[in-house]
């Protein structure tokens, strides 16, 4: 029989504690790539950003989205996800649920140009979208860090083109030997990385993906755009072996800033595989 599958937006965008930008990239995304297939909805409030609170800006309402979000996959208690954001902050629930579900049997894969792995202390901006992998490992504000349905350890993450990293951050990094592949590592040896995911030793991907990690001058619709990102044909190729070798779990696709362009071959691919997740 085949498994459950769910589609999932969460267009949460108050962790870039700037605009709805990243709000009007999911909903963009969700018509000119979703319509007519099956979506969950996580309720996001519209409303002028909150003050700051235990170090987050926005604490208030970031909270009760993660608890709808919650709330919503323990209803539906699937076996594979797909999750539509908003902000890079918006799939902690669905990374920690399926690596739950899948008893740690799990990589993480993380496209990013960003680290995203502050604690609440060490952010200098005090914005949640550069917290979420710390969370993930299970640190960082208790009642965000309580809703996780599990822990990763950083031995299940792989961090990919990766190139603006605060300070804190390139303590961090080392310190827990996680495994980072930067954009000139993936261009020139795809193998490297693949061999790198597969001394993992875990049959699932959950694969993360932050349209900033791409180069903008090939792809500009992100809000916070880092110079000399990956190119796009490398990252088709990269998920391409992921999909054929690997069990993809769940993927997320975030970041991204309304273009008015109705169909960009690489937000399909993407969506097209997030999509056809299946697990028998």
């Amino acid at each position: 029989m085949k498994n459950k599958h769910l589609n999932l937006v969460f267009p949460q965008w108050q962790g870039g504690g700037k605009d709805l930008e990243t709000y009007d990239g999911a909903m963009e995304l969700c018509h000119n790539y979703l319509e007519g297939t099956e979506l969950s909805v996580v309720d996001v409030s519209k409303a002028p950003m909150g003050s700051a609170r235990n170090n987050i800006i926005d604490y208030d309402q970031i909270l009760r989205q993660l608890k709808r979000a919650r709330l919503l996959l323990d209803s539906e208690q699937p076996d594979t996800i797909f999750t539509v954001g908003g902000g890079c902050d918006a799939d902690i629930l669905s990374v920690s649920y399926l690596n739950a579900r899948l008893e740690g049997d799990m990589t993480l894969v993380y496209f990013d140009a960003h680290g995203d792995i502050h604690t609440p202390e060490s952010s200098e901006t005090k914005r949640f979208y550069g917290m979420p992998v710390r969370v993930m490992l299970g640190e960082g504000d208790e009642a965000v860090v309580s809703l996780n349905y599990s822990t990763l350890n950083t031995s299940q993450l792989v961090m990919l083109g990766v190139r603006d990293l605060d300070k804190a951050e390139k303590v961090f990094i080392p310190s827990r030997n996680i495994s980072v592949f930067g954009v000139c590592e993936a261009e020139q040896d795809i193998d490297a990385i693949i061999r790198t995911i597969r001394s993992k030793g875990h049959r699932n991907l959950y694969i993360h993906i932050d349209l900033d990690v791409l180069d903008p001058e090939e792809f500009p619709h992100t809000p916070l755009r880092v110079p000399g990102g990956m190119k796009m044909r490398t990252m088709m190729e990269l998920l391409r072996i992921l999909n054929d070798e690997f069990s993809i779990a769940g993927m997320g696709l975030f970041e991204y800033k309304p273009s008015g362009i109705k169909r960009i071959e690489i937000l399909e691919y993407i969506i097209s595989i997030g999509t056809n997740i299946c697990s028998e």
